[in-house]
C-alpha cells in the first residue's frame, strides 16, 4: 500500500495515499500577494494565522446552545433515534457508524443561516471589527451565498481532510484565486489533540516548492475534493492551533492546513467554519 509521511507537531504520521491521483510541483508563482490575498497586511500575515479572541463566556455559551440544539435536529431527522443526553462531544454515541455519520456531514457541511437555531451571521459584524475591514458571505464572482460548515470529527477516526489550500479548486478550475478569508471557531472537543494543523508560512511559498494533485485527493481510501498536498519547500510538518473556546482562528486561505486528526479517546470534535470575503463598500 502507497503512503506518505506527515509530522504534526513533531509527531510523524503514515498516512494510506493508495489511488490517489497524480503528484506534481505547480507553476513558477506565488498566489499569495497583496492584490489576490486579503489578509495581506494583517499583522499576523507573515506567519499566515491567527488565534483571537472573540466571545464572552456567555456568548459561546449560547452558540454552544444553539449548535447543540441545530446539531440534535439533524440527527433526530436524519437518523429517528432517541438524543436524550446528545452533547456534541459524544456524538459518537449517538451516530454510531460511518453510514450514518456521512449521511449528518452531508446536512452540516452545507449549511446556511436559517439552518441554525443561533443569530449566526451576527458573527460576521463581530469578525469585520477583528480584521478592520467588512465582510460578507456573497461571493463577489458569482453573486451566490457561500455555505456556512460544521465540521465534526469522531475520536480516533478518518473524519479530515488532506493537507490543502482552499484556494485550488478556483486555481485549478477557473484561473481564478477566490479573495476570502478563513475563520474557524471551535465549539466542543477542541484539544491539543484534536485541534486544526497548520503549515505556518506555507502561504507565501512559490507553487514550485509544492507537490501536490491538480484533481482532489485520496486518503485512507477516503476520496476528497480539495487538492492533496504531500510535502511543501520539500516539508510535511503541521502544528495544531491553540485557539480556544471564545477564541477565533483567522488563517489565509492560501495557507496549508488539515489531517486534523482527533486522537482523543471519547470526544467528538466539533468547529464552525466560515469563508468570508472583503464587501466593497
Amino acid at each position: 500500500m502507497e503512503k506518505t509521511d506527515y509530522q504534526i507537531d513533531g509527531k510523524k504520521y503514515s498516512i494510506s495515499i493508495e489511488d490517489s491521483p497524480l503528484f506534481e510541483l505547480g507553476k513558477d508563482e506565488v498566489l499569495s500577494t497583496k492584490d489576490s490575498d486579503i489578509t495581506f497586511g494583517q499583522p499576523w500575515y507573515n506567519i499566515g494565522f491567527s488565534e483571537k479572541d472573540f466571545l464572552s463566556k456567555e456568548e459561546f455559551k449560547s452558540l454552544l446552545a444553539g449548535l447543540t440544539s441545530s446539531i440534535k435536529e439533524i440527527i433526530q431527522k436524519e437518523l429517528s433515534v432517541n438524543t436524550e443526553g446528545f452533547e456534541l462531544e459524544n456524538y459518537h454515541n449517538f451516530v454510531l457508524d460511518d453510514a450514518k455519520h456521512f449521511k449528518i456531514v452531508s446536512k452540516t457541511r452545507d449549511l446556511f443561516a436559517e439552518d441554525f437555531n443561533y443569530p449566526v451571521m451576527e458573527l460576521t459584524n463581530r469578525l469585520s471589527e477583528i480584521l478592520g475591514f467588512n465582510l460578507t458571505d456573497i461571493n463577489p464572482k458569482d453573486q451566490q451565498k457561500v455555505h456556512i460548515i460544521v465540521r465534526i470529527n469522531r475520536p480516533k477516526s478518518n473524519d479530515y481532510n488532506p493537507p490543502h489550500k482552499d484556494i485550488y479548486e478556483g486555481v485549478d478550475n477557473d484561473s481564478y484565486i477566490p479573495k476570502f478569508v478563513n475563520f474557524w471557531i471551535p465549539i466542543a472537543g477542541v484539544t491539543k489533540n484534536s485541534s486544526l494543523p497548520l503549515a505556518p508560512e506555507s502561504h507565501k511559498l512559490n507553487e514550485k516548492l509544492i507537490y501536490r494533485t491538480f484533481d482532489g485527493g485520496m486518503m485512507e481510501g477516503n476520496k476528497y475534493r480539495v487538492r492533496m498536498i504531500k510535502s511543501w519547500n520539500r516539508e510535511n510538518g503541521l502544528v495544531r492551533s491553540t485557539v480556544q473556546n471564545g477564541q477565533v482562528l483567522i488563517f489565509s486561505g492560501h495557507l496549508i492546513h488539515g489531517l486534523a486528526i482527533n486522537n482523543e479517546e471519547d470526544k467528538t470534535r466539533v468547529a464552525l467554519e466560515f469563508r468570508l470575503f472583503k464587501k466593497n463598500d
